[in-house]
């Protein structure tokens, strides 16, 4: 009967440290990405909050909505990552995707009807190279096959 709670308690144990590995690298992820959305956010002149979740799945891999906010307070957007898809990203890359994804938040807030894939790209071109844009994509579409 010892063995048996003795040999319990230590894979319980080890779920528990996989478990807490696991939070600790999504939240290295989130963190690591919230870098490059302050950092590109500056340099497009976005003065919104943008926060980042790190997520176990996300139909879009990456994607970018408004917060419900009141009347007075300006919008603040949330930047959905799936975990895996941002780990396998180089960094050229996910400053690529951010970029994209930026440049929805920019168009939200200066024409929010003009709301366009491409037109995210050219927003997104103002920061990053066109030719950063391609591999990004071309993940993209090994992952989601009809994407734009």
């Amino acid at each position: 009967m010892k063995i048996r709670l003795d040999h319990t308690f230590r894979l319980a144990e080890c779920v528990c440290i996989l478990a807490l590995a696991a939070r600790a690298q999504a939240a290295d992820q989130q963190a690591r990405i919230q870098r490059v959305v302050d950092d590109l956010k500056s340099q497009l002149s976005i003065g919104q909050r943008v926060e980042v979740s790190v997520v176990e799945a996300n139909p879009r891999l990456f994607s970018v909505v408004p917060q419900k906010h009141e009347a007075d307070t300006p919008a603040t957007f949330l930047l959905s990552v799936e975990e895996d898809f941002a780990q396998g990203l180089s960094d050229v890359e996910l400053r690529a995707a951010v970029a994209h994804e930026l440049g929805h938040v920019w168009i939200f807030t200066h024409f929010p009807f003009l709301q366009t894939e491409e037109l995210a790209n050219d927003i997104a071109s103002r920061i990053v190279s066109r030719d950063d844009l391609a591999p990004l994509y071309e993940k993209v579409s090994k992952r989601i096959p009809q994407s734009h």
